[in-house]
């Protein structure tokens, strides 16, 4: 199997014989439709560089629990965050 060239999935160009759309386990019509939104979500993504989108969150324990405390990502305007996204279930 060939590598998909990443350009010409943005461009709807991806051809592929019927054993490589049943190896990737999509129809032609699918793909189509999971591409379009993959390219629509890619749009709205921030470019590299630009600001942070502004929103709050609730700040966790170091124990993972609820405190009720909320961090707003503006508060920090002009110096690095890191944010650490993760699951606590």
């Amino acid at each position: 199997m060939r590598m998909i060239e990443f350009e010409a999935f943005k461009e709807n160009r991806l051809e592929l014989p019927p054993e490589g759309w049943a190896w990737l386990n999509i129809t032609p019509e699918k793909f189509k439709i999971h591409q379009a939104r993959m390219i629509e979500r890619e749009r709205r993504v921030p470019a590299v560089g630009s600001p942070a989108p502004d929103f709050e969150i609730e700040r966790l324990s170091t124990e993972g629990r609820q405190t009720g405390e909320t961090f707003r990502v503006s508060s920090t305007r002009g110096a690095p965050v890191a944010l650490v996204f993760g699951s606590y279930t």
